[in-house]
């Protein structure tokens, strides 16, 4: 076992906004399902901090870094992947699960936890899938509690969900490691060798169900976060790379209304000529128009959370709202 100190943490929407790299978190339920024709990574060895090279199929855009590889990182505890698995520099971080994951059957030496990953998906739109099946912490004395959990990566829309399955924790002061639950973040860019924040860095905290969003900047000082409790089945935590950063927000008076809307969108701005773009909930742009008037007809929409860009001389903002 080796423990390095890495940073941890339908519809709920938190827009994380400021930073350099920026994020919109959603959490909703859905059924679990684990991966069928899947390539397994261990391959029926049994494991402790395990390091393996998975291919994505694709170029992968996270934060300021592109890549078409991940790593579970064998320097970590289990369930950390980066970019680049070198013990050392900056890298980008995800963290599902931040405790120390082992195999359930170390102890016997036949493997009860498959780690294994696919990529599925037309070019353009795949998604690679990585999955943790069944696997024990390794400071549960009673060698008795798991989970599952997937990490997915989509093409295009540069989207992260963290997917949680089945678990059974009986023993969570052990398992936990002394804390109220799991320790699960995002972290757009981690400078190893000082163990500072190169970018930003997006850590849970609060209920399973419903988790605060503790956003640090580069500079910031580094709190650790927790989630109190084991995160229920079903459970998807996403990341969606919000389609602009907004530097010059306060800059531009811009306001949407009705909100929800129905058939048309109002808006107010001091500019005479703008050009709007409007996003769903995936980061996806559906509609694109310069126009000069203070309405857009957005009855063709589908029924949910959008987000309205608005570009103008003075640079750019963003509104979110809601088409019923």
């Amino acid at each position: 076992m080796i423990k390095k100190l890495l940073l941890p943490a339908f519809l709920f929407l938190v827009i994380i906004s400021n930073a350099q790299s920026v994020y919109n978190f959603q959490t909703e339920n859905i059924p679990y399902e684990n991966l069928t024709g899947s390539t397994s990574l261990n391959n029926g060895a049994v494991w402790d901090d395990p390091g393996y090279t998975i291919p994505l199929g694709f170029n992968f855009s996270f934060g300021t870094y592109n890549f078409d590889t991940i790593y579970i990182l064998e320097w970590s505890v289990g369930g950390v992947l980066s970019s680049n698995p070198v013990d050392g520099g900056i890298v980008p971080l995800f963290v599902p699960i931040g405790q120390d994951l082992i195999d359930l059957g170390f102890t016997s030496g036949v493997s009860q936890s498959n780690i294994s990953y696919i990529t599925e998906g037309v070019s353009g739109s795949k998604i690679l899938k990585i999955e943790w099946n069944n696997v024990g912490f390794f400071d549960d004395s009673t060698e008795s509690d798991f989970m599952n959990f997937q990490l997915w990566l989509y093409e295009g829309t540069n989207t992260v969900e963290f997917r949680y399955g089945p678990s059974a924790i009986n023993n969570p002061a052990e398992s936990f490691e002394g804390e109220t639950g799991p320790q699960v973040s995002l972290i757009t860019s981690f400078n190893i060798d000082t163990q500072q924040l190169d970018d930003t860095g997006y850590f849970l905290s609060g209920s399973p169900t419903s988790p605060n969003v503790i956003s640090l900047n580069p500079g910031d000082p580094v709190v650790l976060s927790y989630l109190q409790g084991m995160i229920p089945n079903g459970t998807v935590y996403r990341f969606l790379r919000q389609p602009l950063a907004v530097p010059n927000f306060d800059d531009i008076q811009f306001l949407v209304y009705p909100n929800p809307a129905t058939h048309i969108l109002n808006f107010k701005t001091k500019e005479n000529k703008n050009q709007f773009s409007i996003f769903n909930s995936l980061g996806q742009l559906v509609k694109q128009v310069t126009a000069d008037k203070s309405s857009l007809d957005v009855s063709d929409l589908e029924s949910g959370i959008y987000f309205l860009e608005i570009e103008t001389s003075n640079g750019r903002a963003i509104q979110k709202f809601i088409k019923q």
